[in-house]
């Protein structure tokens, strides 16, 4: 959005500073301003085993002129409800501080006080903000600096309310704002009066609705300083230009927010959190002339191959360059080939476990100390695919999944914490390769990269897909025999295929054999173990086959009637979907199959009373189907089943068919098998 409206008109004199905006509402909390009615916990919402409740979180931030230049002055206003012991912790608050070149955001007006209901009268305890043991700076980067402080004569009930305000000579910081947190949330509120000369991009964060969310031009003036210098160097007077034109007042708010929980198949919280954050994206001081701030995808591209520690470090031939170009004869077929040049970087260097997108020394190092961290290792598999005729290999960007998603609307390289390779097959399709993980076959991303798009850096950037055609998937074979006290006993087939292959044999890699093996006992707690075999580990592009003799005991003698839970020893006894509703998406990162089939033969003396009736469950839009089907034929019965889920990710609005699939095929797999003694 630009603003034409801009009139510079310079002054002479003191500094004059005003702002003028629309206020559509009073301010939702005034400090100090803590009532009797405000401890009733009843009145609250989504406090259901809640240690805590914010009552109200305000901030407000507006653009001002200031020395040289402008500022961003920050206030914010909190008050919260301790509900038990567990609360406690609220009463310790941290506030960041930036710095850069000897600039830092600075920290005022300062206040705090706990409100304890003594006998229906308020007592307060304020904060004192001069004892070093109760505010103080602690380091958290060479860029960030923590003020923390703890609010005093905290208890059961207490009102915690604190506020400050931060002055800031970073304008492209303005304050990002979190409408969630850890505990639930009554009302949370952020209002700025943002300048026509300076335009953010606003990045929402979260799934939840805004109980308010405005938009108003309003005027705006404001003053600025500027010093002067004369012949001699020397800084004498100083000029003030006065600014006249239109801003933009906005205004969020949510109410009656739940507090967050991490949830089963998710990536990283921040992607879930409901929250705004701003990038200075324009600067316009000349209605004609707007200067963007912010990059554009194709600047990082090009700039990306030109950094010493990224495009550069591909350039140069490396001590692997003749035996990957000797695999260009030994290997006509690209993918085969490519796999062979994942396999030689892999025996010449070792993943470190650094997350990184560049490079931190040079391809000679990293091959001398055999170590390298995710830039390095797979920067590297990308010149030897280059040096093994592979010549389109290019590097990915990625940003894995604790890391976050990627808005591929918003141009920052800084979304990015990671690097695969990518070859081109032709006829559209495409090779996804990482070095750093032994245990995958080669196209075949860490789990952890399975994170919506990359960016691929070559000489045409582009978007690539990181959604990977390898299911997560297990398949269960298991022929029983059971006898007249209920006892089952033989043998167990399991296949893991894809990715349900690469998580079993990163199990395998960290733990042993005999770890793992012992682990899947304890797993299944029912079973007696007489013997277990592991078949394929070690080759990647087949499934890793698990065969196990076994007994599950009976629960007592021979009766009139035997009730065996048969599917119920061979798959998850619990919904990993325990909460009754979800408010943002279930990301599996894979499309995930589960078969399994029993067959058991049945004992002399017994007849089938009862089988678990046949199902078939699908999901709307045929996007998931679970089956069950149980069949007697000559004295044996056939048990299958079969779980599919057909998209990576269900979006909140299909939560509660998808618990429903779970809970029912959870379910149905606890439906014994009921026989009953003949004469």
């Amino acid at each position: 959005m630009h603003f034409p409206w801009l009139r510079p008109a310079p002054l002479l004199g003191t500094l004059l500073l005003t702002a003028v905006t629309a206020r559509a509402q009073d301010d939702p909390i005034k400090y100090g301003k803590v009532e009797a009615s405000h401890f009733d916990a009843k009145q609250y919402h989504n406090i259901e085993g809640a240690p805590a409740v914010v009552l109200c979180d305000y901030g407000t931030s507006r653009v001002v002129g200031g020395k040289d230049g402008f500022q961003v002055v920050f206030d914010r206003v909190t008050r919260v409800l301790v509900l038990n012991k567990a609360g406690y912790d609220e009463a310790t608050v941290q506030i960041p501080l930036y710095h850069r070149e000897g600039n830092e955001e600075k920290l005022s007006n300062l206040r705090g006080c706990t409100y304890n209901l003594v006998g229906g009268k308020l007592e307060k305890q304020p904060l004192d903000t001069k004892d070093p043991k109760a505010v103080f700076t602690e380091k958290a980067d060479d860029n960030v600096n923590v003020r923390k402080f703890t609010l005093p004569g905290v208890r059961e009930g207490s009102i915690l309310e604190y506020a400050y305000t931060i002055k800031s000579d970073f304008v492209f910081n303005l304050q990002d704002w979190r409408f969630q947190r850890d505990i639930p949330v009554e009302w949370s509120e952020y209002r700025a009066v943002l300048p026509s000369f300076y335009q953010y991009k606003q990045i929402p964060h979260g799934f939840l609705p805004y109980a308010v969310k405005d938009f108003n031009i309003v005027p705006y003036s404001t003053s600025y300083r500027e010093s002067k210098e004369d012949h001699y160097g020397r800084t004498g007077a100083e000029d003030v230009t006065h600014l006249t034109t239109k801003a933009v007042s906005c205004r969020w708010a949510m109410q009656h927010v739940p507090a967050f929980r991490d949830e089963p198949f998710m990536t990283t919280a921040r992607d879930y959190i409901a929250g705004i954050d701003f990038e200075l994206d324009i600067v316009q001081f000349d209605a004609n002339h707007p200067r963007p701030v912010t990059s554009t995808w194709e600047k990082i591209n090009q700039d990306l191959l030109k950094e010493e520690d990224f495009g550069l470090w591909l350039s140069s031939r490396s001590p692997l360059t003749a035996q990957a170009e000797a695999l260009a004869t030994a290997y006509p077929d690209p993918t085969a080939r490519a796999a062979a040049v994942v396999t030689l970087v892999q025996r010449a260097v070792r993943y470190n476990g650094e997350e990184r997108r560049y490079a931190s020394q040079p391809v000679r190092r990293v091959l001398d100390q055999q170590r390298g961290n995710s830039a390095e290792v797979n920067l590297l598999l990308v010149r030897s695919l280059r040096d093994a005729g592979l010549a389109e290999a290019a590097p990915v960007l990625v940003s894995t999944r604790r890391h976050g998603r990627v808005q591929t609307e918003v141009p920052l390289l800084s979304q990015f914490n990671y690097v695969v390779a990518q070859v081109p097959l032709g006829n559209g399709q495409q090779l996804l390769l990482d070095a750093t993980e032994p245990t995958a076959a080669a196209g075949t991303l860490p789990s952890r990269c399975l994170n919506g798009q990359g960016r691929l850096i070559g000489k045409e950037g582009r978007w690539v897909s990181l959604t990977p055609s390898q299911k997560f998937m297990r398949v269960t074979n298991a022929r029983l025999s059971l006898d007249a006290q209920g006892q089952l006993q033989g043998t167990m087939h399991r296949e893991y295929a894809g990715y349900a292959a690469l998580a079993e044999r990163n199990q395998l890699a960290e733990h042993g054999e005999k770890a793992y093996l012992t682990a899947l006992q304890q797993q299944y707690a029912d079973w007696q173990l007489k013997r277990s075999a592991l078949q394929q580990t070690e080759v990647l592009d087949k499934p890793l086959v698990l065969d196990v003799d076994l007994v599950l005991p009976a629960a007592g003698t021979a009766a009139d009637r035997l009730y065996v839970p048969v599917m119920q020893f061979f798959t998850e006894r619990q919904n990993p979907f325990q909460n009754d509703a979800r408010t943002f998406p279930v990301d599996f990162g894979t499309l995930r199959e589960d078969i399994t089939s029993v067959v058991v033969t049945l004992p002399k003396g017994y007849a089938v009373e009862e089988l678990p009736k046949s199902a078939v469950l699908d999901l709307p839009g045929g996007q998931g189907r679970y089956s069950f089907e149980a069949v007697l034929r000559d004295n044996v019965l056939y048990f299958n089943s079969r779980l599919q889920l057909r998209k990576t990710e269900y979006q909140p609005s299909e939560y509660a068919a998808l618990r429903e699939l779970f809970t029912r095929s959870v379910a149905k797999h606890t439906e014994p098998l009921v026989l009953r003694r003949t004469p």
